[in-house]
């Protein structure tokens, strides 16, 4: 307390030594100096230091005496300096001992050419403000007085950044778009003194010209003509700056929205195959959000196949696995990549794509007749048409899966003056590098006369006298059906007589006539003639009338072992004495006698086996190897047996069989090797009663036949029973042989048809 009471003493003494007699330092004078020095206004944050600034350079040639600092009207100094005769650097610093005096200091200034002092006031109030001033006494020249108006500062609100809908933007601007205008705005209010409001980008400045509303809001509208793709991220700011105090700041990080800068279909673009799956795969970047990317094929886009994307920060790559096919070659296929966020941002990569495909041939009539109205002698061309890629390396033609041209450039076949044997079909056939291709077949249709069918050119019928047989003509003819007529004539030794048209029947492709011959000569030849409206038949079809007679027996027959272990018999057959014939096999043991043998047939042991068939062919199956056999095999009709039969000794297999076939049909009558054993004796048994009965039916058919002027009618072969076998196979029941074609069988009419 004592030493605050002295350095108050020793500041009165210091400020009434250099007392003005007139008393300027009194109150009014004080007032009046208030008003008449010009102040400069200082500001100062609450809380912080205050620098009040004082000229204290001295007038050449002389120096500083005292330095007094008065606040307000007060007339007794809050501070002083006392530099006489010493440097003003090292004055003696005195201060009141109030409050604002012990936070007080004064800063001579510390630099060269520094002439501006300093007074500090350590953490300013509201109630250090006021109107301070600073007198300099020098040694000679007059006071100087300067005068500080210390004014806290008031801060304005937090910087606020508006859209330019007028909503208010948190920590991210936008979403702007490339290449199009930017607005936004930062709005202040209050404040002491206004605040200065302006933009910076990244640390430097954009905009620092502001406007003030009548609602003392300080505004800095910011706009930018165009958005560049480089402020997408980057950092904007809104900086309220005031006199010594820290500016308040608002950051707000840019949404931009970018284009795609590059789209590329990266994949070489090679030859595709038809129908082989490929991946191709496009890039796109520089696009925020990511681009989406889309495959188009000649503008459409490809919504059914497989594409997989990946997207990173901006940029996109999309695989597509694209299956083309031969329809796909030389469109443009197209890689678009959009921004779904930017409306108009699209780029696309195009390019043909080449699709190597097979050939597809299709043929095509080079005339103007249809293929269902040809007929003999006409003239067409046959155009084979390929489409290809690559092109095809040669042609081939066929006719009825026959090769009948063979040539690189043969895409145009000439039918010339066309027969029965050009119907059917015909088929291209292409082939290039992806492979080889036929056409769908193209059927032509050649109608023509009539001709006969294959095999009743000139056929041989048996027949007896006063026994009606049926004589028929089958022709093949296009037109067909109820265009055909039919006529007959027969010639009778030197004579040609027309068959009256009551007894020519038809059904089809079909006439037949009944025909009964009467005496010797009426064993002559019939000539069946047709007709239909393409022409008249050629060549006639002719039957001729001989006598009935038994079979010839086959020959040539021949062994052969197959790799299989089949015994096959095949022998060729001989005339069939003009009735329908059958063959039979007979297999037995080399030894011993047969009392079972057929008329004819050579004597031996008991038939093992018996079979039946319309050919002279068979298969053996069943026979124990090492044993011996006698095969003998003979024709059969309704006039009786070949004979001789055809006899093979010593038939040897080497294979053990397992049973007894007909080619591919199995009879039923067979009898498996596996169960003669049990049923030899009933076999020998049912053998000779069926003989016994075969000799009587036999007898009572001759006598009853020389009871009548010719023989008896022919027994059709479904009334055959031989040996006690119950029936034959069915190729044997429904064989016609190749010289009679007989339907029914009819009673005597008396002679001729």
């Amino acid at each position: 307390m004592a030493s605050c009471l002295l350095s108050v003493l020793g500041f009165l003494v210091l400020a009434c030594s250099r007392a003005v007699p007139q008393g300027e330092d009194d109150l009014d004078f004080q007032r009046n100096l208030l008003v008449s020095v010009p102040a400069e206004t200082v500001w100062a944050v609450s809380g912080e230091d205050a620098l009040l600034p004082c000229d204290v350079s001295a007038p050449a040639g002389d120096r500083i005496n005292t330095v007094f600092w008065f606040k307000d009207a007060t007339g007794i100094p809050l501070y002083s300096l006392d530099a006489r005769g010493k440097d003003l650097s090292k004055a003696t610093h005195l201060a009141t001992g109030d409050e604002l005096g012990t936070r007080s200091y004064f800063i001579t200034g510390g630099q060269e050419n520094d002439n501006r002092g300093k007074l500090k006031i350590a953490r300013v109030t509201v109630r250090d403000e006021g109107v301070f001033r600073c007198r300099v006494d020098f040694f000679n020249s007059p006071t100087r007085n300067y005068k500080v108006n210390l004014t806290l500062i008031e801060p304005p609100g937090r910087p606020l950044i508006m859209d330019a809908q007028g909503n208010e933007v948190a920590a991210a601007a936008g979403p702007f778009y490339e290449g199009y205008d930017l607005q936004m705005s930062c709005h202040v209010a209050g404040g002491r003194p206004q605040p200065m409001v302006s933009w910076w980008h990244e640390g430097s400045l954009v905009d620092n010209i502001s406007e003030t509303t009548t609602d003392n809001i300080v505004v800095n509208r910011l706009f930018l003509a165009t958005v560049h793709r480089s402020l997408r991220g980057t950092q904007f700011e809104c900086r309220a700056n005031q006199e010594e105090a820290r500016p308040l700041v608002k950051k707000v990080v840019l949404e931009v929205f970018l284009k795609p800068v590059t789209v590329k279909i990266v994949t070489p673009n090679e030859m595709l195959s038809a129908g082989k799956s490929r991946q191709l795969m496009c890039e796109s970047t520089g696009s925020f959000p990511p681009a989406k990317v889309t495959w188009l094929l000649d503008g459409e886009p490809l919504k059914h196949a497989a594409i997989m994307s990946q997207d990173d920060e901006n940029s996109t790559r999309s695989t597509l696995i694209l299956r083309p096919d031969e329809e796909d070659n030389g469109k443009e296929l197209a890689c678009r990549a959009e921004n779904p966020k930017f409306r108009g941002g699209i780029i696309e990569d195009r390019r043909y794509i080449r699709v190597a495909y097979p050939p597809i041939p299709s043929i095509t009539l080079g005339s103007a007749v249809g293929v269902e109205e040809l007929k003999e002698g006409d003239n067409i061309q046959l155009i084979c048409e390929v489409r290809a890629n690559p092109e095809v390396q040669n042609i081939k033609w066929y006719h009825n899966n026959i090769l009948i041209l063979r040539d690189e450039s043969s895409r145009v076949v000439p039918l010339n003056n066309l027969t029965r044997a050009s119907s059917g079909s015909y088929v291209c056939v292409a082939t290039n590098q992806e492979g080889t291709v036929a056409s769908i077949p193209i059927h032509i249709k050649v109608q023509f006369a009539p001709v006969c069918k294959p095999g009743h050119e000139s056929i041989a019928v048996g027949a007896l006298r006063h026994e009606t047989l049926t004589a028929k003509c089958e022709v093949l003819a296009d037109p067909g059906g109820d265009s055909l007529r039919f006529s007959w004539t027969y010639r009778k030794a030197k004579d040609v007589l027309p068959v009256p048209g009551s007894r020519v029947s038809k059904q089809g492709h079909v006439s037949t006539i009944q025909f009964t011959p009467v005496s010797e000569l009426d064993f002559g030849t019939l000539a069946c003639w047709a007709t239909n409206p393409i022409g008249q038949q050629k060549e006639p079809c002719l039957v001729q009338i001989v006598h009935a007679n038994v079979p010839e027996s086959p020959h040539d027959c021949k062994l052969h072992n197959t790799t299989a272990g089949r015994l096959e018999v095949i022998c060729i057959p001989g005339a069939d004495g003009g009735l329908p014939q059958h063959f039979v096999l007979l297999v037995s043991e080399s030894e011993g006698l047969n009392d079972q043998a057929a008329p004819g047939v050579k004597p031996g042991l008991a038939p093992l086996y018996r079979v039946f068939g319309s050919d002279p062919k068979f298969v053996l199956h069943s026979l124990e190897p090492g044993n011996e056999y006698r095969i003998q095999v003979y024709a059969q009709n309704a006039m009786g047996v070949s004979n001789p039969p055809v006899v093979l000794n010593g038939v040897r297999v080497t294979t053990a069989m397992e049973k007894l076939t007909r080619d591919d049909n199995e009879d039923p009558s067979i009898l498996s090797a596996e169960y003669w054993p049990s049923l030899l004796l009933f076999g020998v048994l049912i053998g000779a009663t069926c003989i016994i009965l075969g000799v009587v039916f036999l007898t009572i058919t001759v006598v009853t036949c020389r009871r009548r002027t010719f023989p008896g009618t022919v027994p059709s072969p479904s009334d055959l029973r031989l040996n006690n076998i119950d029936s034959i196979s069915e190729d044997a029941k429904k064989m016609r042989p190749r010289s009679l074609r007989s339907e029914t069988q009819i009673q005597d009419e008396g002679g001729g048809y």
